[in-house]
């Protein structure tokens, strides 16, 4: 391991990072455990697909109308403090979503509450990310952090998976709401972080590259496809049982965590060959997975795409980084957050008018392109 890396948890000017590191594992590891199964759930409870697709257009929808405000409150109460209020909203999602079965809660008010959870946490994740994180080193940083993440997530979905196999969702809901909290004391360890705030709406619209507008929005095609409609369909079509769903998505996750290093290292010296390269290598992967069918096909998929998907992602943060710091901080996190956001949106409303799973990876693969 890299002098640098060994670093990290010694260095005094990363304590704060060390801090986020173990709460992004904790929190990365309870929800690794459900995160997956929500869509499923829902679907198990007599939901349409169609109404499961207008809950996740709503949901990201309202992460995206509120990241302004979430940025101004960051900007007063800084990025830790953010991430920590967070977690509430967090909270009265998965009790709603607990309950659902007997309170019958309008969905809509589920994907409000959740939006807002998102829109809190993710300008405060990024927000100190990018200005904690050393230019020279930073695609390093952000693959330590992915490193820690991939360690906890990877026996999250396998785990959440036996639970439902032999427990059921409202055990797993209670284990999920007590690492959320337990989640939380990491970030009370050193002083925060607070970013000036001085943006207008129309500034952070109009201020970006025309290729900058279609990266954010094709990213969060993709993403949408690979959190919640491949899990969907792979479940329903494929595997019908959630502890092989979980097992799946544990190994996909267990062989992105042995390139996470690799990809780091490289995303330092040539961050756009390497997005370049796993955005071509993912859009073929998506390409085959419309021909997946059997429950050995979907491990082998699964198993390139958690590599593909980790070299997309790291370099991808890390030149968003990059840009962030060169320009207006949080007016550039802000501008990433509202079109990934509009990107899934638009994934989401088109799946309510054409509901076939296997074209919109087509779909996906075209996305990564943008």
């Amino acid at each position: 391991m890299p002098y640098h890396t060994l670093r990290l948890l010694f260095n005094k000017r990363l304590d704060k990072i060390e801090e986020f590191y173990i709460h992004i594992s904790i929190r990365s590891f309870a929800l690794s455990m459900i995160s997956i199964f929500v869509p499923i759930y829902l679907l198990k409870l007599d939901y349409t697909l169609t109404s499961v697709f207008i809950f996740y257009a709503l949901l990201n929808g309202v992460h995206a109308l509120f990241i302004i405000p979430a940025a101004k409150i960051s900007s007063k109460i800084g990025c830790k403090h953010i991430i920590f209020f967070s977690i509430p909203f967090l909270v009265v999602f998965y009790f709603l979503l607990y309950t659902l079965e007997l309170y019958h809660w309008p969905l809509y008010l589920l994907a409000i509450i959740f939006g807002i959870n998102q829109s809190l946490f993710w300008i405060g994740y990024h927000t100190g990310f990018a200005k904690l994180t050393n230019k020279n080193y930073r695609g390093e940083e952000i693959s330590f952090v992915h490193i820690f993440k991939s360690i906890f997530s990877s026996i999250g979905p396998l785990i959440g998976g036996l639970i439902l196999a032999f427990v059921g969702f409202k055990f797993l809901f209670v284990l999920v709401f007590l690492f959320l909290l337990i989640s939380t004391i990491p970030l009370f360890l050193s002083k925060d972080i607070h970013e000036p705030v001085n943006f207008s709406v129309k500034q952070i619209l109009t201020n970006q590259k025309m290729k900058n507008y279609f990266s954010f929005i094709g990213h969060g095609i993709e993403t949408g496809l690979g959190t919640i409609i491949w899990p969907i369909y792979i479940f329903f079509a494929i595997l019908n049982n959630f502890t092989v769903l979980g097992l799946v998505t544990s190994l996909s996750l267990l062989l992105s965590l042995i390139t996470t290093f690799v990809i780091g290292r490289f995303s330092d010296t040539r961050k756009r060959l390497v997005l370049r390269i796993g955005a071509l290598l993912n859009a073929v992967i998506w390409g085959i997975k419309t021909f997946v069918r059997t429950t050995l096909q979907v491990f082998i998929i699964d198993s390139f795409y958690g590599i593909t998907r980790t070299a997309v992602s790291i370099s991808f943060d890390t030149l968003t980084y990059d840009k962030a710091n060169k320009s207006k901080l949080t007016e550039f996190i802000i501008f990433r957050e509202i079109f990934i956001q509009l990107g899934r949106v638009i994934l989401f409303i088109g799946m309510v008018f054409t509901v076939d799973l296997i074209t919109s990876f087509i779909f996906g693969s075209g996305a990564l392109f943008l």
